[in-house]
């Protein structure tokens, strides 16, 4: 008998909680599946936890730059919680990968530590958000200020929440990420649809490199932290040189929460949603740099 939705997310205890049947990733390649770190599994859960505005604050005053982290790590309290009650829970975070076989270790599985899985992905077919514009995951609570997890179990709980009948996309287009970028490494017009759980989220291209090479608050998930000196790529004509098209690249993008595009993304959703703060989140004209601009002595 599964669980009720609403049980668990009390269980959980989490800002947001997902769950999506093992149906929702099929016809994913094993190294896109999350079913491929636990095979009998019956519910994937995304669990999402609200990061502060004020996390935001210093990098937007251009102050000190702090890191906004999009993923989850202390998720060992609803593993203990399932675990408990008999049922096997396999937690996940992307992150880099230690060095491991080249090969599978069965017929028909991708190779250790070679899948890509797609936290957001999971997240969409939950009904918990969408993707924006400038391809990162909102949720109708938070825009983008949510950091991200995801659980494999073979705990049988029912789907949920689900996404309400008739509600407006998250994201209208506003492309203000796209005229904050200094590097102009979004594309002004939808280079990709994404196609999710009967879902279209139109997606602007990203210069990765140009994004990896930004000072504006894009930082590594581990370790590095892009605008550091060794990532400094030369510019030409506004694009990374030598770099003739633009890209989406879902999985090897850096985070960009805190970055121009991501603070003016944070700063135009709270014109059209209540966040229960009594100062807006930008008080100032927004300043950014691009890498190839002189520095001062």
């Amino acid at each position: 008998m599964k669980m009720p939705y609403v049980e668990f997310k009390a269980l959980a205890g989490h800002d947001l909680v997902g769950v999506a049947p093992p149906s929702a990733f099929a016809g994913l390649s094993p190294g896109e599946s999350p079913l491929s770190l636990f095979p009998d599994a019956q519910s994937v859960v995304v669990l999402g936890r609200r990061i502060r505005r004020g996390v935001f604050r210093s990098m937007e005053e251009g102050s000190l730059w702090s890191v906004a982290g999009r993923w989850l790590t202390g998720m060992d309290g609803v593993v203990r919680a399932i675990e408990r009650l008999g049922y096997e829970c396999v937690p996940f975070t992307p992150a880099d990968a230690p060095r491991m076989p080249r090969e599978p270790v069965r017929p028909g599985q991708c190779r250790p530590n070679g899948f890509r899985i797609s936290v957001e992905y999971a997240a969409v077919a939950a009904g918990l958000g969408e993707i924006g514009y400038h391809g990162m995951f909102m949720t109708e609570q938070f825009g983008i200020r949510q950091a991200l997890g995801l659980l494999v179990t073979d705990m049988p709980i029912e789907p949920g929440p689900g996404r309400p009948a008739g509600q407006a996309p998250i994201c209208d287009q506003c492309q203000e990420c796209v005229r904050a970028c200094p590097l102009q490494a979004i594309s002004p017009g939808p280079a990709k649809v994404l196609a999710w759980h009967g879902r279209q989220f139109p997606v602007g291209g990203v210069n990765a490199l140009a994004c990896q090479a930004c000072p504006n608050g894009v930082a590594g998930d581990a370790k590095y932290f892009a605008g550091a000196e060794e990532l400094h790529f030369e510019i030409e004509n506004n694009q990374v040189k030598g770099e003739a098209a633009s890209r989406f690249v879902g999985g090897s993008l850096p985070n960009r929460l805190a970055a121009a595009c991501g603070r003016a993304c944070i700063a135009h959703f709270e014109k059209t949603h209540a966040t229960g703060y009594k100062i807006p989140f930008r008080i100032r004209p927004p300043w950014g740099f691009r890498p190839d601009q002189p520095k001062e002595d």
